[in-house]
């Protein structure tokens, strides 16, 4: 128990603690072990925290069977987490009586920070920080349960970048990658809280609007946004600008994949139509 690097305790049938290691002292801040002696996790984390373990402990205690790598979360007064694993035996005296409790707790605070950043590059964009095509798919299946249980409607715009391959390859990668940030720096600042920005393309970007009254409010924060990509992606040329598709739930779909689509078709729709206004502009000047 002296040697250990993990905190192991001893506790009564109250959940009193009668005993704890060099280790475990040390995280609580004391220079005297027997100074928490007696004390229940309530006394020493707080009420929130402490009635959950002693949860934990009685039912070790009433059942006699331990349970084992029971990861648990505290929040220390400063504000930090201390995340640990802990395992936790019953203690018994030589009649087969229990009269105890040894608990074990491991910091595993360097582990969790790597599921942690794991599970985000799983999810999220790692250019722009965005949640990606999985975590946005997911987003809209939780939009689409709301909507059914609340018979609201929501909408998805699709947003693809024109110009920005010409900027890619003129100016560089590098470049390229620090207008994406600002692009998506820009999505995100004129959206709401509720709402859902990712990246789910090399210069594609899909937004979910959730809570707009009819598809028209949709329609008109598209143009919201595409004023804004021309304005400040590239505040000195203005040569990137936006293709916006747009798709309502349940209108165009009812379910991601066909929602992304339909977006996905619109906004085709709306470059092909900018196209063919290029092309007749070019036309009549050259006649000119």
């Amino acid at each position: 128990m002296e040697n250990t690097g993990d905190s192991i305790y001893i506790k009564d049938l109250q959940c009193r603690v009668w005993r704890i290691s060099r280790k475990m002292a040390m995280s609580l801040g004391v220079s005297d072990p027997t100074e928490v002696y007696g004390k229940t996790d309530i006394d020493l984390f707080g009420e929130s925290f402490g009635k959950q373990t002693m949860k934990d402990d009685r039912e070790v205690m009433r059942t006699g069977k331990p349970k084992i790598g029971i990861i648990e979360k505290y929040v220390t007064q400063n504000g930090e987490i201390n995340w640990t694993s802990t395992t936790k035996f019953p203690l018994r005296n030589g009649a087969g009586e229990i009269v105890g409790l040894l608990g074990i707790t491991r910091e595993i605070n360097e582990l969790k920070s790597s599921e942690i950043e794991f599970q985000r590059m799983a999810t999220h964009d790692p250019l722009t920080s965005l949640p990606n095509r999985y975590l946005f798919v997911d987003r809209v299946n939780q939009a689409i349960h709301r909507c059914k249980r609340h018979e609201t409607i929501f909408g998805l715009l699709y947003i693809d970048l024109d110009g920005f391959k010409a900027i890619n390859d003129r100016e560089g990668h590098h470049q390229g990658d620090n207008y994406l940030r600002t692009i998506a720096d820009i999505l995100v600042r004129n959206v709401r809280d509720s709402d859902t920005v990712a990246r789910i393309g090399g210069d594609e970007f899909v937004i979910l609007l959730e809570g707009i009254q009819c598809a028209e409010n949709a329609k008109k924060i598209s143009k919201k946004i595409a004023k804004l990509i021309y304005t400040q992606a590239d505040r000195e040329h203005h040569s990137i600008t936006a293709s916006i598709g747009i798709s309502s739930f349940p209108g165009d779909g009812k379910d991601a994949d066909t929602l992304l689509k339909a977006a996905d078709r619109a906004m085709y729709a709306v470059k092909r139509s900018r196209y063919r206004q290029n092309i007749q502009k070019a036309s009549k000047a050259s006649k000119i």
